[in-house]
Parts: structure tokens; C-alpha cells; sequence
């Protein structure tokens, strides 16, 4: 039997955990980036947090671990998934601790879902604690669809309804973030620059003295009187060229 099935000799030396602590700062967090990016945004779907798998390793690697997953990922500030709708859930900034909102650099405010009722969790106060987000400089805004179009006739509460609603939201989330600079704005292809609810998020965003960076359409120069000569952004006036 013995010659057969040999047995396999000894290792030479024997196999040493890797001083991951021993390397240099920057690239300890280049290697956390590329395992813990996460491809979309991030909301409340456990599928998300295996990355976060990984944070107990020790205390030291959990602080390093968590600045990176946090500061490079995209969160979504209210839940679109469909169980929330009339349920109490908390959307996940609020599920968060302070210790990691400090954290966050870009968040997503996503409007279109549950236009007809919007979920109770679907509003601004300090208990979702936007204030602790002092890092953040840019919200991005995507709108899936403006129920104001007339397609959505008979299904709507009324005309109006979503695009003050969305509104109200965008200036309440403006307001708490302390930081915040600019609001970025996107949305499918379906809808129009010239919409009622875009044209809202604009007033609020300028009201709030914001900059708005645009993700709707094709890039267009401009040179107005609101001071932005042959940019990119300047949203009021593209949106009545």
C-alpha cells in the first residue's frame, strides 16, 4: 500500500499569516477599494453587505475597512424596494451609525418609485441623521418617471401631487446635509428636461444655493446672465433653450 499511495513529503517551511498592516497605507486602501466596491447603488438589500463580511477581522482593520466601504460606495437615502411600500421600514442612512455617516461621501436621492403613495419612511427629520453626513458635497438625484406627464392620467392623486412632494423632499435633504454644494440631477431618457418635477428640483436646488451639475440630455454650452459662461450645468437656462 505504502508504494502505492506515497505519502507527500513535508513542506519545506511552514506557511505564515501575511502582515496585511505591514503594507503601506495607500495601498492597504487601494486593495480594500477593489474588494469592497460595490457595482450599483447600495440601499436595503442584504445581498449588499457581504463586502461588510469582512469587518470583524480585528478592531484596527474594521476602522480602516469601514472608511473605505463607506467612502466609496454610492447609498441610497430612501428604500425602492418593493416590501417597504406602507410599511414602517427605516431607510438605511438611518440604520447607520453616526461613526459611519461621518463616513459617507455620496449619497442618491432616487424619485419615481411609489409615486402614487410614497412610504412613510420616505421623509426628512433629524432622526435620519443627514446632519452626522458631513462629508457629502454632491447628491445625486435620478428621476425614473414625472407622474405629471399625461400618460399617468387616472392613476395619479392629482397633477401636482409628486412634483411637490419630490420637491418638498429634495429642499428637506438640502437643508440637513451641512456641507453639501452641489445637487446633481439624471433620470432615463423618457424623462423631459422641460418637465414640471425637474423644473421644481431646479428652483429648490437654486433656492437652496446649490450648484447643479446635469445629467439629462446632451451636453449643451451656455452663456447667461446667471454667471456661467459656456458651462455645462447651468440647468435654468438649458432647460428653457
Amino acid at each position: 500500500m505504502d508504494t502505492l499511495f506515497p505519502s507527500l513529503p513535508e513542506p519545506a517551511t511552514t506557511l505564515q499569516p501575511f502582515n496585511f498592516f505591514g503594507l503601506p497605507a495607500e495601498l492597504r486602501h487601494k486593495i480594500l477599494g477593489l474588494l469592497l466596491k460595490v457595482d450599483r447603488i447600495i440601499d436595503i438589500d442584504y445581498s449588499n453587505w457581504r463586502q461588510a463580511a469582512m469587518f470583524p477581522v480585528s478592531k484596527k482593520f474594521h476602522e480602516e475597512a469601514a472608511a473605505v466601504f463607506y467612502g466609496i460606495n454610492t447609498f441610497r437615502l430612501f428604500p425602492t424596494h418593493g416590501r417597504v411600500e406602507g410599511s414602517k421600514v427605516k431607510p438605511l442612512i438611518m440604520r447607520l451609525s453616526p461613526r459611519y455617516r461621518v463616513e459617507l461621501i455620496s449619497l442618491e436621492l432616487r424619485l419615481g418609485p411609489f409615486w402614487s403613495k410614497p412610504p412613510r419612511c420616505w421623509k426628512v427629520s433629524d432622526a435620519l441623521g443627514l446632519q452626522d453626513a458631513t462629508a457629502v458635497r454632491v447628491l445625486k438625484v435620478f428621476v425614473e418617471v414625472d407622474p405629471s406627464h399625461p400618460v399617468f392620467n387616472g392613476f395619479r392623486r392629482n397633477k401636482d401631487f409628486y412634483t411637490h412632494f419630490a420637491g418638498a423632499l429634495l429642499k428637506g435633504v438640502t437643508v440637513k446635509l451641512p456641507n453639501l454644494e452641489e445637487v446633481q440631477i439624471d433620470g432615463y431618457p423618457s424623462v423631459n428636461r422641460e418637465s414640471p418635477l425637474i423644473k421644481r428640483l431646479v428652483e429648490e436646488a437654486v433656492d437652496g444655493h446649490k450648484r447643479i451639475s446635469w445629467g439629462l440630455g446632451d451636453s449643451l454650452s451656455c452663456e447667461c446672465h446667471h454667471g456661467l459662461l459656456k458651462s455645462h450645468s447651468c440647468v435654468p437656462c438649458r432647460i428653457h433653450k
